[in-house]
């Protein structure tokens, strides 16, 4: 049996480009790291932002409700002091046409009667 090939061995490289690839990886890590860092804050932050949503739009239904439900009430009131109004206008009409007939009897009862 034959021994697997080995990757060979480097011996030719220097150790101050070693050293810093080192220096310059763990660079690139610890910036990665604070990026990953970054990402978990404004993942908070949206989660964050979206309780404060959900919360916001409860309390803007439970407004909307309660602003239909006085709109309602409005227009039942609306409804109720029209329809004052129609009953108003009509017993006016009567009186004014009552009046209107007094007065015409009052009118002819002193004027000047024709004689043939």
């Amino acid at each position: 049996m034959t021994a697997p090939p080995t990757a060979p061995q480097s011996t030719g490289v220097d150790p101050d480009l070693i050293a810093y690839l080192d220096q310059r990886f763990g660079e690139i890590e610890r910036r990665f790291d604070d990026v990953d860092q970054r990402f978990a804050d404004v993942d908070r932050r949206f989660g964050d932002a979206d309780r404060q949503f959900e919360e916001l739009r409860r309390h803007f239904d439970v407004v909307a409700e309660s602003l239909m439900s006085k709109i309602e009430l409005v227009g039942e009131g609306v409804r109720t002091v029209d329809q004052k109004l129609d009953r108003l206008a009509g017993e006016t009409r009567g009186e004014f046409e009552r009046i209107d007939r007094r007065f015409l009897h009052l009118t002819a009862s002193l004027s000047p009667r024709r004689r043939p």
